[in-house]
């Protein structure tokens, strides 16, 4: 009995220790629903959430039903907009009823810093997307996450932990030069499209909330002239069930974006975020299956 309870005191150590060194990793499983990837966690240890991931928004935003019913636990002060505030999120506008700002816990030492707007009827999946890039590690500030999409895991990552890894990745430089400061990249758009090679260098959001491969602006003069000198190109259209047309784009064979090469992607072009003042928007079929690091700090994008 004695030498039972020695094994089930060593296991029950052991189980600690592993539970321990996942929490201090940082790391959340990702689920993908409806073409969007979420983590659960629970607010500062108090309310369970459903957090979907976002990049190409500037702030938390949330569902103003869930944001009142838990207003104790996510203790933060809602300040009533003044005027009719909107926020366009994919094409559809959304009413901000209230503003607040500060840090809130995720757990397994992460933690949003910034702001909170709260949406009138946002009643999505989750009614929440959180912008990574406003993502903190609790022990020492970094803004580092890793985007595990082969294990479907993200983490926040000290710097020092980083640093033993960061060998392995290629860089590209993260620039602010957007709408609103969100994470863009400045690279070229290489692609092949019945047998003809095309590039269209640019400035290209990072948005994990696009669910596509990449958006083009068709706003940016840069994507017009673009089209313009290459008309031989066949923009395949999309019309709503009015007959409006509501999307064009460009079916590819082969594409090439931040070192990573691709099969048959699809390029749209879009006029639905007019505010948006970069050529592109990277999303979410070009970081799946692959890892990346975002350095928000530093300034970096590695991929590998």
């Amino acid at each position: 009995m004695k030498n039972l309870i020695s094994v089930l005191s060593i296991l029950l150590l052991s189980y600690s220790n592993i539970f321990a060194q996942t929490n201090s990793e940082g790391s959340f499983a990702l689920k993908k629903e409806n073409g969007h990837y979420y983590f659960e966690t629970q607010i500062n240890d108090k309310v369970p959430a459903k957090m979907m991931l976002e990049s190409g928004i500037f702030v938390m935003v949330m569902d103003s039903l869930y944001a009142f019913e838990n207003n104790e636990a996510i203790n933060l002060d809602y300040v009533k907009t003044q005027g009719n505030e909107k926020m366009n999120l994919g094409g559809k506008v959304y009413d901000i009823t209230h503003k607040a700002k500060g840090k809130v816990q995720l757990g397994n030492n992460m933690e949003y810093c910034g702001e909170i707007f709260i949406l009138s009827g946002y009643n999505t999946y989750s009614g929440i997307a959180i912008p990574i890039q406003n993502i903190c590690n609790t022990e020492d500030g970094s803004r580092i996450i890793k985007l595990d999409m082969e294990k479907l895991e993200i983490r926040s990552m000290r710097r020092k932990q980083f640093k033993s890894e960061a060998g392995d990745y290629t860089a590209t430089a993260i620039n602010y030069d957007s709408y609103m400061g969100m994470p863009a990249v400045k690279t070229h758009l290489d692609f092949e499209k019945d047998g003809k090679s095309y590039s269209l260098p640019g400035n290209y959001l990072l948005d994990l909330g696009n669910a596509s491969f990449v958006f083009l602006m068709k706003q940016s003069q840069a994507v017009q002239d673009f089209l313009h000198d290459n008309p031989n190109i066949e923009l395949k259209k999309a019309y709503n069930k009015k007959g409006v047309l509501v999307a064009e784009a460009i079916v590819t064979e082969k594409s090439c974006l931040c070192n990573r090469t691709f099969d048959k992607q699809v390029i749209a072009i879009t006029s639905a975020l007019p505010k948006f003042t970069v050529e592109g928007s990277v999303g979410l079929k070009f970081f799946e299956g692959a890892v990346s690091v975002l350095d928000f700090d530093k300034r970096q994008f590695y991929t590998k």
